[in-house]
């Protein structure tokens, strides 16, 4: 490691994009829905994009659909309505950010595609049920 000083930065950041490639075959793998195309290009879209601003209307416009349309077919597909999925996708990506400790909650809100570090919390409270804070490791005293 002494030889190479940027060794340790390139180990992170190669081991950040195993560990995202992983994230991505997880939700692919727990959300292939055969029965619509347009559905699993949406949830593909968001799971590679989910830090964008992403809306209804401009994942309709992607697969041209109506944005009603969209949001229907959506909710009859996976059970839950864009939005909430789109929330999901982040939180889990962001409690996966947290656990690793490197980022601070603020980093996690703006990475993940929230708008403040309010808005984190109160998504991840409410699908969750406790607070981001309580993600971050804590130093032990011996």
């Amino acid at each position: 490691m002494d030889r190479h000083p940027g060794y340790m930065l390139k180990c992170k950041g190669l081991f950040m994009q195993i560990f995202h490639r992983f994230m991505e075959l997880l939700v692919y793998k727990d959300h292939s829905f055969a029965g619509d195309f347009r559905i699993t290009k949406v949830i593909r879209y968001i799971a590679k994009n989910y830090s964008e601003r992403l809306t209804v209307k401009s994942m309709a416009s992607m697969v041209s659909l109506n944005p009603t349309y969209l949001g229907d077919l959506f909710q009859r597909t996976t059970g839950m309505s864009f939005n909430r999925y789109l929330a999901q996708v982040r939180i889990k990506n962001a409690e996966e950010m947290l656990l690793l400790g490197e980022y601070k909650v603020g980093d996690v809100a703006e990475a993940c595609g929230f708008t403040d570090t309010s808005h984190l919390y109160k998504q991840f409270k409410q699908l969750k049920g406790f607070p981001p804070s309580q993600c971050l490791p804590r130093s032990f005293d011996l």
